[in-house]
């Protein structure tokens, strides 16, 4: 062999080991520069960090980064007692905390709310969660999509639930107590609805206040304390609208201007009453303008200082 020769096959020979290890660098760059997969299920605990990957055994100290790398419709669980940061929900997914377990948000002053909530189509479950005002403004503000808040405790805020045009909110076992007003409902372009049960309302200025495009189906449910414990109107400055409520096997009782307020100055506001306690009010029920009060004949209506309007019998079908 000739030495022109042998330096050719050595040429060949460096190059047929040099291709694949770049191939092989080449490989291995992609694979870190892929981000890390979202996972079904995430973490959150007091010891946490948000460098970690947020899994069971390395958890994420704050909400908003375990949801970042949680699956939509997944769920980020809280494994310990811990307070934590207010955060805004982009997707579908849970928030729970077993009981036993106490997972704080604190609303401060320079806070909007607590749980904000303003992505059409998102589907969200708040469970075990504490929501407590320090000076902010909305323990959860539900601007669009679908929330159900399950075992919550939400208190000490001017509006412990805000829900706005085209949310639908399912609220069950909770308890909203001492805010200015525990659930508004205010649609306007589109309607709010809400499905409220087993829950109670307790010392809020407001209690349950439905506004123009929005109804509610209240049942086996306390609403106590404080000024007016049900309030339907349309109008006052707003779109006029029919706002309605369907009351049913739920107690109403000391409030110091009405158990159930029903008043439209334009448009009509409607409640229904079926096996309902009413009692120890300034006024039982107080029906004017437009409003429209429905009983089946089977409420007790009994120890309130008057009753203002007509209460309209409606039989069962």
């Amino acid at each position: 062999m000739v030495p022109g020769q042998a330096r050719d096959l050595n040429n060949q020979e460096i190059s047929m080991f040099k291709f694949p290890a770049l191939y092989l660098i080449a490989a291995l760059c992609a694979i870190l520069a892929t981000p890390a997969q979202a996972l079904p299920r995430t973490f959150v605990a007091s010891y946490g960090n948000d460098a970690n990957p947020c899994d069971r055994d390395l958890p994420c100290r704050l909400f908003a980064k375990a949801m970042d790398v949680t699956d939509t419709n997944g769920e980020v669980v809280v494994l310990d007692s811990a307070n934590f940061a207010p955060i805004t929900i982009t997707k579908s997914i849970s928030l729970t905390a077993a009981p036993g377990v106490y997972a704080g948000i604190a609303v401060f002053q320079n806070d909007v709310s607590g749980v904000t909530i303003n992505t059409p189509g998102v589907n969200v479950v708040l469970r075990g969660l504490t929501i407590s005002g320090q000076g902010g403004f909305h323990g959860i503000y539900m601007g669009s999509g679908k929330l159900s808040i399950e075992n919550c405790v939400i208190s000490n805020l001017p509006t412990g639930i805000f829900a706005g045009s085209g949310a639908v909110v399912r609220i069950i076992k909770t308890l909203v107590r001492d805010n200015l007003t525990g659930i508004h409902l205010q649609g306007e372009q589109g309607g709010v609805t809400a499905d409220i049960s087993r829950s109670k309302f307790l010392g809020n200025n407001r209690g349950i206040s439905l506004r123009n495009v929005s109804a509610a189906t209240i049942s086996d449910t306390i609403v106590t304390g404080g000024d007016i414990g049900i309030d339907v109107w349309s109008g006052f400055g707003f779109t006029s609208g029919t706002p309605r409520a369907s009351v049913i096997r739920s107690t109403i009782s000391n409030h110091t201007t009405a158990g159930i307020l029903a008043s439209a100055i334009s448009g009509t506001a409607s409640v229904t009453l079926s096996a309902n306690m009413m009692m120890g009010n300034a006024k039982g029920f107080d029906q004017s303008d437009n409003g429209t009060l429905m009983s089946r004949g089977n409420n007790t209506i009994t120890d309130n200082g008057s009753n203002t309007g007509t209460l309209t019998p409606v039989a069962p079908i």
